[in-house]
């Protein structure tokens, strides 16, 4: 947002792309379990996250058919203050607490009573099972344990490690010819290196002594936490089975991806404006395009079409206008216009949305002197 002065929402805040040289807004939404927004408001920069959820509650209203609602908050909202608001207002949570608690579970991850998700592929298999929290008799934890996702954090440690392991070479062989030799340079160097390999370093022991770097692997951490990988852990107050709450804890995900795209191709930001109405106004058009783009891939996930909104921007990006201009002996133009033929891929898309594609864009005619 740049200087934004005369806003005073714009503050200066933690920002993830590292512009701190910008103030900026905060925008908080809730979404149904369909990805829709139910509600967005404009916070200051600066806020703290879990200072937002009241107001967005607050923009709310209760289920009137008498349920009680269930919100799923990320884990960066879901502080034991934020919990207690929820209770006392009517609702229940669903939370993430992964960080720090597979190896806390991690005997009841070990045993083999998971129920495995139906309808779906080995390479894709969840499998979950309820336990009661030994920490908050009033709650329950749901652990998971995803395929998918193992594989996926396997391989990110995997080549964590490789790149640790690239680093650590380069600095041995530094230090081995003697372009190194100071203890005080060489241990600065090596707590560069811990500091920029988190993930694998904790798994390292380095030890300098008589001009050689070595590195101790410890095995066993290291197996334990691959063992963990794919593993999660879910808490909640509600009484719907480990298979239903898994289902719902997943629209919080869904919700994420259209965050994304708010944020990417439906223009939320950069935001150049500098009044607050003005710098509102951007942010409202912008959740009116979200809105659309939730309707279309409802409509594709509703007769069966996986296709994400990128996949679909891409194929239709060939379909276009054609005008053809038709010169006059009187010197007038007669301009034609009509859509192209689409391909059977983008019929299947207009048929899934209900677009009729010769309505959407009927031939035209015109007549110029």
């Amino acid at each position: 947002m740049g200087i934004g002065s005369k806003n005073p929402k714009a503050k200066h805040g933690k920002n993830k792309q590292k512009r701190n040289d910008c103030r900026q807004v905060a925008v908080g939404m809730a979404f149904d379990e369909n990805g829709f927004p139910l509600a967005h408001e404009v916070f200051e920069g600066n806020v703290a996250d879990t200072k937002t959820l009241k107001t967005i509650l607050g923009r709310l209203a209760l289920n009137q058919d008498g349920l009680k609602p269930v919100v799923i908050l990320d884990a960066g909202f879901a502080s034991a203050a934020n919990l207690q608001m929820l209770k006392e207002a009517g609702y229940s949570y669903l939370i993430n607490i992964t960080r720090g608690s597979r190896k806390k579970y991690a005997d009841d991850f070990s045993a083999k009573d998971f129920e495995p998700l139906p309808g779906r592929a080995d390479n894709q298999q969840v499998e979950v099972k309820k336990i009661t929290d030994p920490e908050d008799p009033e709650s329950v934890l749901v652990l998971c344990r995803s395929a998918q996702r193992r594989l996926k954090e396997s391989a990110m440690i995997s080549t964590a490690e490789q790149r640790f392991l690239t680093d650590l070479g380069r600095l041995q062989a530094r230090i081995a010819k003697g372009k190194l030799k100071r203890v005080i340079p060489i241990e600065r160097a090596i707590g560069a290196l811990l500091k920029k390999h988190p993930k694998v370093a904790r798994y390292y022991e380095l030890t300098h002594e008589g001009g050689i770097l070595c590195a101790e692997r410890h095995d066993g951490a290291l197996d334990a936490a691959l063992e963990l990988c794919g593993d999660y852990v879910l808490k909640t107050d509600h009484s719907m089975d480990a298979a239903e709450l898994w289902q719902l804890y997943m629209t919080l995900l869904r919700a994420e991806e259209g965050f994304s795209s708010l944020k990417g191709s439906l223009g939320l930001r950069p935001n150049y404006h500098q009044l607050e109405n003005r710098v509102e106004g951007h942010i409202f058009i912008s959740v009116l395009a979200y809105h659309l783009l939730c309707w279309v891939g409802y409509q594709l996930t509703q007769n069966g079409d996986s296709r994400d909104w990128k996949t679909v921007r891409r194929l239709l990006r060939t379909h276009s206008l054609v005008t053809t201009r038709l010169p006059l002996k009187d010197g007038g133009v007669i301009e034609i216009r009509k859509p192209s033929l689409p391909d059977t891929e983008q019929a299947v898309v207009y048929r899934h949305l209900g677009i009729d594609w010769k309505q959407a864009a009927p031939a035209r005619k015109f007549v110029m002197k």
